[in-house]
C-alpha cells in the first residue's frame, strides 16, 4: 500500500483527471477485491508505465507532483543542510533552519543567459537546503560556492543531494549538460524509492 501511495503520488495519479472518478475507481477495487495488484494495475493502465524516466522532470518545477517525491528520495539517501550538516527534516524550526528548495544554478544568472522559465525552475536544478544556507549562497555561480561546501562538508555534501562533483559541470555554459546529468540520477533515485526497476 505505501508504494502504491508513493507512485500515485509521484506520477500524479490524481491530477489526470477528474479527482472523484479516479478515486470511485480506486475504492471500487479495494471494496470489491482488496487487492492491490489490481490497484496498482488500474494505475499502470492510467499512466502507462509507473516508473520515472529522466525526461520526466524536463520543465517540471515545484508544483510538479516529482516535487515532494525527489525531497522524499534526497531525504531517504540521509542527504544534508550543507551549513549546519543536519539531516532534511520538516521539523527545522525557525527561518534560518526551515528547509527550502535552493535553485543551484542561480535564476538571476541563467535569465540572463535566455533559459527558458521552465529549464531555471526545474526539480533538476533544486537541492534542498536551510534558509540559512540559501540566504548565504545569494546568486553566486556554482563554481564559486560548490568548492565551499566541499571545503567545509566533504563530497558527500553534494552526493547526498546528487550534484555532480565533476568541477566542469558547474560552469553556466553547462548547465544543459548538468540538467541532463541529474535527471538522469534523480529519476534513478526516485525509482529506488519508489521499489522499481527501470521498465515497470
Amino acid at each position: 500500500m505505501r508504494q502504491w501511495t508513493l507512485i500515485a503520488n509521484a506520477r500524479g495519479r490524481y491530477s489526470r483527471g477528474s479527482t472523484e472518478t479516479l478515486l470511485d475507481q480506486d475504492l471500487n477495487v479495494i471494496f470489491k477485491t482488496g487487492s492491490l495488484d489490481d490497484l496498482m494495475a488500474s494505475l499502470k493502465q492510467q499512466l502507462g508505465r509507473l516508473h520515472v524516466e529522466p525526461g520526466d522532470f524536463v520543465g517540471r518545477g515545484a508544483r510538479s507532483s516529482l516535487f515532494p517525491t525527489t525531497y522524499l528520495a534526497l531525504k531517504q539517501r540521509d542527504a544534508k543542510d550543507w551549513v549546519s550538516g543536519l539531516g532534511l527534516s520538516l521539523t527545522h524550526q525557525g527561518k534560518m533552519h526551515y528547509i527550502e528548495y535552493h535553485h543551484i544554478f542561480p535564476k538571476s544568472l541563467l535569465a540572463k543567459r535566455n533559459y527558458e522559465k521552465a529549464e531555471i525552475n526545474e526539480i533538476a536544478n533544486f537541492a534542498f537546503i536551510s534558509g540559512r544556507a540559501n540566504r548565504a549562497i545569494t546568486n553566486k555561480e556554482p563554481r564559486k560556492y560548490l568548492p565551499e561546501i566541499i571545503k567545509a562538508r566533504g563530497e558527500e555534501a553534494l552526493t547526498g543531494q546528487l550534484i555532480p562533483t565533476d568541477p566542469a559541470l558547474w560552469e553556466l555554459d553547462a548547465y544543459p549538460a548538468f540538467l541532463q546529468w541529474r535527471r538522469t540520477r534523480l529519476a534513478a533515485e526516485l525509482n529506488r524509492l519508489l521499489g522499481l526497476g527501470p521498465s515497470e
